[in-house]
C-alpha cells in the first residue's frame, strides 16, 4: 500500500440551506430529509456541529450508481442526503474528499474479534443455545484505544470496518447466540446493533472430532445431527406447551428454559439460524434441518458451496464465505482437510454468478491463539482477489456491505449510502479494491472516529 494521498480540507459553512436536492443517483425519502433539516434548523449550534458534509468525491452508495464529484450529507449520527447536488445547511462541518472515494463502511460478516479464546466454545455441553456471545464481548484495553472514553477499535477501523458479525466458536454443535456490534461508540451499549442476531451451529467433522476425542458423544457426523435433531423436536413441543394460551397450559410448558427460548425464536423466524457447513454433504443436511424445521437459514463458511450452486440460489439460501485467500475458518489448529475438498478461489465468483445472496468475511480469531490469513481489517484486500477473477466491482463491494447487512438482518440501519441510516461512512484514498489504498476518514454514527496520520 502507498501512503496517503490527499488530506482532506475541512471547513464550516454558512450559507443557508433551501432545499434538499439529489444528484443523478437520487437515494432515499424526502421526508427523512426534512426531519434532518427541521432538526438542523430548529436546534442550536451543539446540534449543528454534528452535521458533516463529505464533498467533492466519487460517492459509492452500493444501493445505486457511483456519483462523481458527490456530497454525503450526514445530520445527527444519520445520513440525510447523498447525491450530486446537495444543499448542505448553515453551520455544517465541510470536509473536501475530491480525489477520494466515499462508501459505507465495511460490515464483516463474521468475526471472533474481541472474544478470548477460552471464552470462544463450552466444550463440556455440546447443546448450549441459551449462551450469548454479547456476554464475552470485551472492547476494552489494548482491543480498543487502550484509554478512557469512546470505544475505538483501531485495527478493524483502519480497515473501514465499522460493524462486524460476533458468534461463539464451532467446536460444539450449538454454541449459542450471535450479535450484531459497531466497531466505535461511546458507551458499550452504543456498540450493539442486534443482539441476538442467530443461533450459532455447526455440522461436520469439527464437534465430531471435539468429542471423539473425549469418547463421547457426539463423536460422528451420524451424532451430530441426531442431537441437533433431538434438541429441535424438543424446542418445537416446548414452544406448543408454551402457545396453548392458558394459565393451565402455562403451567403444564414448566418453569422457564432459556435454551428453548432462545430456539423458539429461531423457530418463529424472528433471527436464522447461522450454520457452519464447508463440505456438501454437510450444507445438504443443513437444508434439510431447515426444511423440516422450517427455520431460516444462513450457511457459513460454505468452502464448497459452489458445487450446490442452483440449490442454494433456488432457495434463497444466504451463504457467508471464508476469506477467498484463506477459506478454512476451523477452529482448529490443522483444520481437516476433507471439510475442504472443494476449495476454489472461485467459489464466490460461481455463487455470485448463480444467484447466490454471497458475502465475505474474515472469520477473524481475534484473541484466540491461532486465526486465519486474514484479519477483520484486511477484508475488503482480500475480498479483491474476487475482483481478479472476474466478479464485478459492484458485487465484490456489496459482498462486504450490503449484502451482510441483508444476511444480518440490519439492512434498515447499514450497508449502503441512504438517507435514514445509520452516518457510517468510509473516505479511502483511491480505489477500494486496490492494495494501494487506505481508508482515510471513518464515520460511524456521524462522529469521526479515525483519521489516518500522515
Amino acid at each position: 500500500m502507498s501512503g496517503q494521498k490527499k488530506r482532506p480540507v475541512t471547513q464550516a459553512v454558512g450559507a443557508c440551506m433551501v432545499g434538499w436536492v439529489g444528484g443523478g443517483a437520487r437515494i432515499g425519502a424526502i421526508g427523512v430529509a426534512a426531519v434532518a433539516m427541521a432538526a438542523v434548523q430548529g436546534a442550536g449550534a451543539d446540534v449543528q456541529a454534528q452535521t458533516v458534509a463529505l464533498t467533492g468525491g466519487l460517492v459509492y452508495p452500493i444501493s445505486s450508481e457511483p456519483v462523481e464529484g458527490g456530497t454525503v450529507l450526514m445530520v445527527e449520527g444519520r445520513i440525510a442526503a447523498v447525491g450530486a447536488d446537495v444543499d448542505i445547511p448553515a453551520g455544517a462541518e465541510v470536509v473536501d474528499v475530491s480525489g477520494s472515494v466515499v462508501m459505507p463502511g465495511i460490515i464483516d460478516a463474521m468475526s471472533y474479534y474481541g472474544i478470548a479464546g477460552e471464552d470462544m466454545n463450552e466444550v463440556p455441553n455440546p447443546l448450549t443455545p441459551e449462551l450469548r456471545i454479547i456476554e464475552a464481548f470485551a472492547p476494552f484495553g489494548t482491543f480498543g484505544s487502550g484509554a478512557a472514553g469512546e470505544i475505538r477499535v483501531r485495527e478493524l477501523l483502519s480497515g473501514g470496518v465499522t460493524a462486524t458479525y460476533i458468534g461463539p466458536g464451532d467446536a460444539t454443535v450449538v454454541g449459542g447466540q450471535g450479535a450484531v456490534v459497531k466497531t466505535a461508540g461511546a458507551r458499550f451499549d452504543d456498540l450493539i446493533v442486534r443482539a441476538p442476531a442467530a443461533i450459532d451451529i455447526t455440522l461436520g467433522g469439527r464437534p465430531a472430532s471435539t468429542y471423539r476425542d473425549q469418547s463421547r458423544s457426539p463423536s460422528t457426523r451420524m451424532a451430530v445431527v441426531a442431537q441437533l435433531r433431538d434438541l429441535l423436536v424438543k424446542a418445537q413441543e416446548w414452544t406448543a406447551g408454551r402457545e396453548g394460551g392458558s394459565e393451565a397450559g402455562e403451567a403444564a410448558a414448566g418453569p422457564r428454559n432459556l435454551g428453548m427460548e432462545a430456539l423458539a425464536r429461531m423457530l418463529a423466524g424472528e433471527i436464522p439460524a447461522r450454520v457452519q457447513a464447508n463440505a456438501t454433504r454437510d450444507i445438504r443436511v443443513a437444508i434439510e434441518l431447515a426444511e423440516e424445521f422450517g427455520f431460516e437459514l444462513v450457511i457459513d463458511g460454505a468452502a464448497g458451496a459452489h458445487q450446490m450452486a442452483g440449490e442454494l440460489a433456488d432457495r434463497g439460501i444466504p451463504v457467508i464465505l471464508g476469506p477467498i485467500s484463506h477459506p478454512y475458518i476451523s477452529g482448529e489448529e490443522i483444520p481437516d482437510a476433507g471439510e475442504y475438498g472443494g476449495v476454489d478461489e472461485r467459489n464466490v465468483l460461481w455463487l455470485n454468478e448463480a444467484g447466490v445472496h454471497v458475502s465475505l468475511a474474515s472469520f477473524s480469531r481475534g484473541f484466540g491463539r491461532f486465526g486465519p490469513g486474514v484479519a477483520g481489517q484486511w477484508l475488503l484486500i482480500d475480498a479483491s482477489i474476487a475482483r481478479g477473477h472476474g466478479m464485478s466491482e459492484a458485487d465484490v463491494l456489496r459482498a462486504v456491505t450490503l449484502s451482510p447487512a441483508e444476511a444480518l438482518g440490519v439492512a434498515d440501519r447499514m450497508g449502503s449510502l441512504e438517507a435514514g441510516k445509520d452516518a457510517d461512512v468510509v473516505v479511502f484514498d483511491g480505489d477500494p479494491l486496490s492494495i494501494r489504498t487506505w481508508a482515510t476518514r471513518v464515520y460511524v454514527g456521524g462522529s469521526l472516529v479515525y483519521e489516518r496520520e500522515d
